[in-house]
């Protein structure tokens, strides 16, 4: 212990005697390990501890999927939550949801709109959620019509209530209906989606077991496994219950219908939990060359350091004691580089989060916790360790009585560390070159995807979502008078040119999907039928978002309840069911299910343009039939209107709209149609902008390896090219000489991170829009790029080494 506190006091001297070695090396290490703590805290939030769920790998996202159209991953039915919970050696408890908003009224206010969901009763115990006030649900208050009691998120308690300790048994008004307060969670939890207040589902318990409900997948479900069971035993139940269903209910075979469970923490991370792999790799990158950087600059004060180290080892000290003393100046530097980086980290987060796309941070609070604290260790500890290990190496395995015959010439330092400096040196720029390549990639992926045509024109369009409380719109009748009415209002406007409403918005992830049947036609034995997304519209609809008309017609004000029910496809639709005769005329009938109006055959009157729903990457490929909202009303809805002028300076017209129809009523969610396609692409957005700064960064650090390295040659050199000018070599010549061994370094590494890149490629490939791995644009932006930095980088010395003096130099050896 007594040698090892002097070797840490002899550390903190010589880190003292080199000011700049010592600055430049702990910035340079708080700046990769800073960043690299900030990006692993948020996939530690997304993918591994989400905050407010104990043992989150313990609970798992109930889903069901068909092997045809984009049913892979989707929602379950009441009947499928009723057979995925009937094995309780399975499952120690499990809930459905469903996402609901509430018009919150109060005598002192005008109407306010509070999300939330609702939930059966078992929801937060499948969470481990505590109430901070109150309780949670009991089985009697899930059934229908005993349902009213409501718990408060701690959010909405401190934002809408002030905070007020006697909220318990206070009675709300939501949706026009009186609510009991029962409870208040704790600040941690707040799933899904932040909401703001949860009600008991109350679901008749018929329905859990009604196989005609069946196909009617709306509740997302949820799951804690027992201890002792994987997800792969759970899985294994549900595959074993989902045959036995199929078989009972005769289920088409060619459907692939099925259930099966997977993390929830998975769920939750969707098509981010990639990207956000890709980030912590590449900012692990930049790390692993900031290391390269000072394990570099580490052997060049080695070689300085050569002759004290071979004195100390003359006079008694062993290898292991010197080599002791390296590992300890790295460690001095990582522990210093981890105490800045935490500060950096705490400082970067908000700045990543200000970047993340929204709906990733819906549900995540980013904070320190132990196990970020045990990763900073382990990273602090694997710096010092690529940072001395180098050094300690070559100063172990070094003769140093020849060390001290040489009397300290520059030749000393030999070429086998050199040569190791310039492996250092070359794998610098191989990472860096995967960096710039993929972010190249990237960039012009994004470029392909802003390209995307929609199948609309989102230019000038405001949108706003509202629902309808059941207990004040409890007919169709009603609700579609009230649409008829909003829609009137709404075209009236000044400024307004089109006015429509749909069930779901594109890109506001709403809406649903369903079979149907085609009259006259004939399915083969376990055919599951025709399928396709599914859109309540308003007539003017289609003229709002221009969604050009092929054939026929669009809706009118006279499709109402009491005329024929018609339906208007798209062409994605008609290509796909009807590829060689007209769809125009021809009949189509929806599936019954107890959600939905009883069957009957609808007259397509129209075929429209393919609209893309949610993604411009992704999109289905399934079609679209749209049916007139006034023949099937729903209890929430999206209001469009076009105007020639600012969408934004609409929100209090559109509002006012929506007071002269139901004074009880809110509109919420007010954006343009063109920022809910751009926030499609925030992912891709935030994936691009991080990839091409930690890109710019290894960029930048592979030129400063690249710099030390020509500038230590040089002054290995020195005495060489004083010989080689005194006997006449040009200057010119000895110019072209060094830069071309920046440039050999250089085309090794591209090469070697060319080959990483191609190796990396399967990964890559999903989150690339029509790119090749290939890419010209990328590939020659890259090469160039880095062509450029490492030439400039090597200029310097380069210079230097052609200013050489013969008798300066020849006078210092």
């Amino acid at each position: 212990m007594t040698g090892f506190l002097q070797d840490l006091r002899y550390a903190l001297r010589q880190l003292r005697k080199a000011p700049g070695f010592t600055f430049t090396s702990v910035l340079t290490l708080g700046l990769g390990i800073g960043a690299t703590m900030a990006v692993f805290s948020i996939m530690n939030a997304v993918l591994l501890n989400p905050s407010g769920i104990p043992h989150p790998e313990k609970v798992v996202a109930l889903r069901s999927k068909y092997t045809f159209g984009d049913l892979a991953n989707i929602n379950i039915s009441a009947p499928d939550f009723g057979d995925a919970v009937s094995a309780k050696n399975i499952f120690t408890s499990a809930a459905v949801l469903e996402g609901e908003d509430f018009n919150y009224s109060s005598s002192d206010s005008l109407p306010q709109r509070l999300s939330g969901a609702t939930v059966s009763w078992q929801w937060f115990d499948v969470f481990w959620a505590h109430p901070f006030l109150g309780r949670v649900f009991r089985p009697e208050e899930d059934q229908p019509n005993a349902n009213h009691v409501v718990i408060l998120s701690y959010r909405a308690w401190r934002q809408h209530f002030g905070g007020d300790p006697s909220i318990i048994g206070r009675k709300l008004e939501l949706d026009q209906e009186s609510y009991k307060v029962v409870g208040v969670m704790g600040p941690d939890f707040a799933w899904p989606n932040y909401a703001e207040l949860w009600i008991p589902i109350g679901l008749a318990p018929g329905q859990y077991f009604d196989p005609q409900d069946r196909h009617n997948e709306h509740l997302f479900g949820a799951a804690r496994l027992r201890p002792g069971v994987t997800l792969e035993q759970a899985n294994a139940y549900l595959r074993m219950r989902s045959a036995q269903v199929a078989a009972a209910e005769h289920l088409p075979i060619s459907a692939g219908w099925g259930m099966f469970c997977m993390p929830l923490i998975e769920f939750i991370a969707g098509d981010l939990r990639q990207p956000l792999f890709i980030l912590l790799a590449a900012v692990a990158t930049v790390l692993l060359i900031v290391c390269a950087n000072i394990a570099g600059l580490q052997l060049a004060r080695a070689s300085g350091r050569q002759r004290e180290f071979s004195i100390q080892i003359a006079l008694g000290a062993g290898s292991y004691r010197v080599a002791q003393q390296a590992l300890i100046e790295g460690l001095c530097l990582a522990v210093a580089g981890a105490a800045l980086g935490l500060l950096l980290a705490k400082a970067v987060i908000p700045l990543l989060l200000l970047l993340a796309p929204a709906d990733l941070m819906l549900n995540i609070s980013v904070r320190m916790s132990g196990v970020v604290f045990l990763f900073l260790i382990a990273l602090a500890t694997v710096c010092a360790l690529l940072c001395g290990v180098a050094p300690a190496w070559q100063l172990t395995r070094g003769n140093w009585f020849q060390t001290l015959q040489e009397g300290g010439r520059s030749e000393g330092a030999g070429h086998g560390r050199q040569r190791f400096r310039s492996g250092l040196v070359i794998a610098e720029i191989a990472m860096a070159m995967v960096l710039l390549l993929v972010s190249g990639l990237l960039v012009r992926s994004l470029e392909k995807l802003e390209q995307v045509k929609t199948g609309f024109d989102p230019s000038g369009l405001m949108s706003a979502e509202l629902s309808l409380p059941a207990t004040t719109y409890q007919s169709d009748e009603q609700q579609a008078a009230f649409y008829g009415a909003l829609e009137e209002r709404l075209s009236e406007i000044p400024g307004v040119t089109h006015a429509a409403i749909a069930n779901a918005l594109p890109f506001t992830n709403g809406g649903g999907s369903g079979s149907f049947k085609i009259e006259g036609q004939t399915l083969p034995p376990n055919d599951p039928g025709p399928h396709g997304n599914r859109r309540n519209v308003s007539p003017d609809y289609f003229a709002a978002l221009r969604i050009p008309l092929l054939r026929g017609r669009v809706f009118s004000p006279q499709d109402r309840a009491q005329t024929e029910p018609v339906c208007v496809i798209d062409d994605t639709l008609a290509r796909r069911y009807w590829p060689a005769t007209d769809p125009i005329g021809q009949h189509i009938e929806l599936y019954a299910s107890p959600m939905t109006p009883p069957p009957h055959w609808m007259t397509v009157v129209g075929v429209v343009g393919h609209a893309k729903a949610s993604s411009l990457q992704s999109d289905t490929s399934e079609g679209f039939y749209y049916m007139p909202l006034a023949q099937a009303p729903r209890d929430s809805a999206g209001i469009v209107v076009r105007t020639d002028g600012t969408p934004e300076s609409l929100n209090d017209a559109m509002r006012a709209a929506v007071h002269a129809v139901d004074p009880t009523e809110a509109l919420y969610d007010f954006k343009t149609m063109q920022e809910r396609v751009d926030e499609s692409l925030t992912g891709q957005r935030f994936l691009v902008i991080l990839l091409s700064v930690f890109a710019s960064l290894a960029l930048a650090l592979a030129a400063l390896g690249v710099y030390g390295i020509i500038s230590y040659t040089v002054r290995l050199r020195n005495r060489e090219l004083g010989v080689r000018i005194a006997l006449g070599a040009d200057r010119q010549d000895l110019f072209r000489l060094i830069l071309s061994q920046g440039f050999y370094l250089a085309c090794i590494g591209f090469s070697l991170g060319l080959v990483a890149t191609l190796v990396l490629g399967r990964i890559l490939a999903s989150l690339l829009y029509k790119i090749s791995l290939l890419n010209p644009v990328a590939l020659l932006a890259a090469s160039v790029l880095l062509g450029v930095t490492i030439l400039l980088a090597c200029y310097i010395p380069a210079r230097r080494a052609a200013k050489v003096d013969p008798m300066v130099a020849l006078r210092y050896e």
